[in-house]
C-alpha cells in the first residue's frame, strides 16, 4: 500500500473492438503476479486512459487539465459511420 487515500471510482461503459479486449485480458493474466503490473482490465485501461489524458493535456492545454465538460457525442465516430454507410460488419464471436 502507497498511503494514499483511494480516489473515488465510477463504472463507465465503453465500446472496444474485441481483439484489443482479447489481449488486454491475456496481459493482464500473464503478468498480474508481477510487481507494479496491473491485476485486473479495469486497473490496466485506467492506467492506459490516464497515459493518453495526460498526453492531450500536455499537446492541447499547456499541460494542464481541459475544463470539466457535461457530456460528450455518443454514437460512431465519423470512422465508424463510414463503415457502417459501406456495410461492414464485425463478425460476432458465437458463445459456446
Amino acid at each position: 500500500m502507497t498511503g494514499e487515500a483511494p480516489r473515488p471510482r465510477r463504472n463507465r461503459t465503453f465500446y472496444l473492438p474485441r481483439e484489443l479486449v482479447d489481449r488486454a485480458r491475456a496481459a493482464v493474466r500473464a503478468t498480474q503476479g508481477e510487481d507494479g503490473e496491473a491485476y485486473n482490465v479495469s486497473e490496466l485501461a485506467g492506467r492506459g486512459l490516464e497515459a493518453e489524458v495526460r498526453r492531450l493535456e500536455e499537446r492541447y492545454n499547456d499541460g494542464k487539465p481541459f475544463p470539466p465538460v457535461a457530456s460528450v457525442p455518443s454514437g460512431p465516430s465519423p470512422a465508424g459511420v463510414e463503415r457502417i454507410r459501406n456495410g461492414v460488419r464485425v463478425p460476432r464471436r458465437r458463445s459456446g
